[in-house]
């Protein structure tokens, strides 16, 4: 293997576990937490529950396992990465990748617990996300198609 492509796995292992990353899905998971222990409760002394409320409840009990998994295998690679070999390396890179991603669908959660509440609020909130998306991916097409001047650099 050349050290370009030694050097592409490090940096991609390195971004995958980065503090960025544990802090948007530890975030994610508390906010999970806390919506299961709290909805839950307020649900369980509700006659009827409504199908919004249970598909709310339901995607956050669904998510909050993937987001826990990733949490727990940033920490072991934090800890244990000069015992782990290569491939070992890039298995775990792999699936925390997946669960990661899969952890953000519990903004389809909050969405849901939004839209539960009054309509106009979660219309609000998909808006809003829709919006604050393409703002960034504006804004970060913006400053790929400009060249750095010296001064930025």
């Amino acid at each position: 293997m050349s050290k370009q492509s030694k050097k592409n796995k490090s940096s991609e292992i390195d971004s995958e576990f980065s503090e960025r990353n544990y802090t948007i899905v530890g975030a994610l998971f508390s906010g999970s937490v806390a919506y299961l222990v709290f909805a839950s409760q307020s649900a369980y002394q509700e006659i009827e529950l409504s199908d919004l409320r249970l598909a709310t409840l339901l995607v956050f009990a669904a998510i909050l396992p993937f987001q826990g998994a990733y949490l727990i295998m940033h920490t072991y690679v934090q800890r244990f990465s000069e015992y782990l070999n290569e491939q070992k390396m890039m298995t775990l890179t792999k699936l925390a990748e997946r669960c990661r991603i899969i952890g953000y669908l519990s903004v389809l959660g909050f969405t849901f617990s939004l839209i539960n509440i009054n309509e106009i609020i979660g219309a609000t909130f998909i808006f809003s996300v829709v919006s604050v998306i393409v703002l960034v991916r504006w804004s970060w097409n913006q400053g790929l198609s400009k060249k750095p001047t010296e001064i930025d650099s």
